[in-house]
């Protein structure tokens, strides 16, 4: 049977598949039918309690096999991606490794609690879930240009009415505190669903020098709202953290796999030296939901010195005290601050800005997913003024 004939089948079973994928499959299977055409009788046989396969049959059982793959792919919607789309852009094809829902759900003080959906990429934690409040029949929240909708005051307010929602500002990971980590954050809407109000969460666990294996136990100060007294008994003075609650929290199983070998890293390390700084890429990490590039910089003393002869040694309050010396930042911050991820043409990766957090000498830029094994020949951070790339001052990303 020949290779189109199997296109065919996919196709039929299947036409909306994504192409990357449809060739990866298309691969897969050609690989697994060269096997069983080669294969000696002595090692045909397949363990079955329903007999035995031929390898005509053996053929269309991979088939079989790979079509419910692609419908599982195909129909599998994170809402996660909508509503970090700033920062994840859309779904990439890659998600549903990563990716589970529907993992948690109780009811607290009246209002039901949902731990809706849960990614980690080996970096980040993404976390999603819902508060449905009770005699509510209208959905909560303004509806906004792009079908979400906006939360006030007011609609917040009605968490505190039940007496439900975040309570101390730290979370759990097996019995472990997790320390509020930077470049976190999180939102809040309402949906279509009356009553319901849904927030999202990013963790940066990377960031304070966490990284899950395997299945954890994840425990948010989401549920019954403790009191101060309550707090400051579980907060551990000699290492600065709240200790695991024994009330007032919703606890749910992750299983994290084995992200950590999913994630591909590249380490170019290849100088581009300015008048005011030299900057290279120290790292670049693939993973399966973003793409993570870090940026080291060593600042030029003389365009330092320079600058803070021109400006004076930094700022200083009404009394004349001296708030924050000047540091490089100041000398190039607006370079770093126009860089875009672009190609050997200097034309942008990504129409959406990137996210970036810096000091004087690193910084890191966040974009949405790239396939590691389908990169572009050339990329660079490229100073970006309008639409034109100034390759001058890039530096090497790949």
């Amino acid at each position: 049977m020949k290779q189109e004939i199997f296109r065919q089948e996919l196709k039929n079973l299947n036409p909306d598949v994504p192409e990357v994928f449809h060739q990866r499959v298309e691969v897969f299977l050609q690989e697994k039918v060269d096997q069983a055409v080669n294969m000696k009788d002595s090692t045909k046989r397949v363990l079955y309690t329903g007999g035995r396969f031929s390898s005509r049959a053996l053929i269309f059982a991979l088939i079989g096999v790979l079509a419910l793959c692609t419908v599982a792919y195909a129909a599998t919607k994170w809402d996660i991606f909508d509503s970090l789309s700033g920062i994840l852009g859309t779904q990439p094809p890659t998600a549903d490794s990563v990716m589970q829902g529907n993992l948690h759900r109780e009811t607290v003080n009246d209002v039901e609690i949902t731990i809706k959906e849960a990614g980690y990429d080996g970096k980040t934690l993404f976390l999603q879930y819902s508060y449905r409040l009770p005699d509510v029949a209208e959905p909560i929240g303004i509806p906004g240009r792009h079908g979400e909708r906006m939360l006030r005051d007011e609609d917040l307010a009605l968490l505190d009415e039940y007496n439900v929602g975040w309570w101390v500002d730290a979370f759990w990971v097996n019995g472990q505190p997790m320390d509020m980590a930077h470049n976190s954050g999180s939102n809040e809407c309402g949906s279509e669903v009356p009553g319901e109000i849904i927030r999202t969460d990013y963790w940066r666990l990377d960031n304070i020098d966490v990284a899950l294996t395997g299945e954890v136990e994840i425990a948010l100060p989401i549920g019954d709202r403790q009191s101060a007294e309550y707090r400051n008994a579980i907060f551990d003075q000699e290492h600065g953290q709240y200790l695991l609650p024994d009330k007032g929290v919703v606890a749910f199983t992750f299983d994290a796999g084995d992200i950590l070998s999913c994630m591909t890293k590249m380490h170019p390390n290849i100088a581009t030296v300015t008048p005011d700084v030299t900057a290279s890429v120290s790292e670049v990490v693939c993973s399966p939901l973003m793409t993570y590039i870090t940026l080291t910089m060593e600042p030029n003393p003389d365009a330092l010195a320079a600058y803070k002869a021109a400006h004076g040694d930094g700022f200083f309050d009404e009394e004349g005290n001296l708030l924050w010396s000047y540091t490089g930042m100041d000398v190039y911050g607006a370079w770093l601050s126009d860089l875009e991820l672009v190609d050997g043409d200097g034309q942008r990766i990504f129409e959406q800005a990137p996210g970036m957090s810096y000091t004087s000498t690193w910084a890191e830029f966040t974009y949405p997913y790239m396939d590691a094994e389908n990169l572009p020949e050339q990329l660079w951070l490229a100073p970006v003024n309008g639409d034109e790339a100034d390759m001058t001052y890039a530096v090497r990303v790949k």
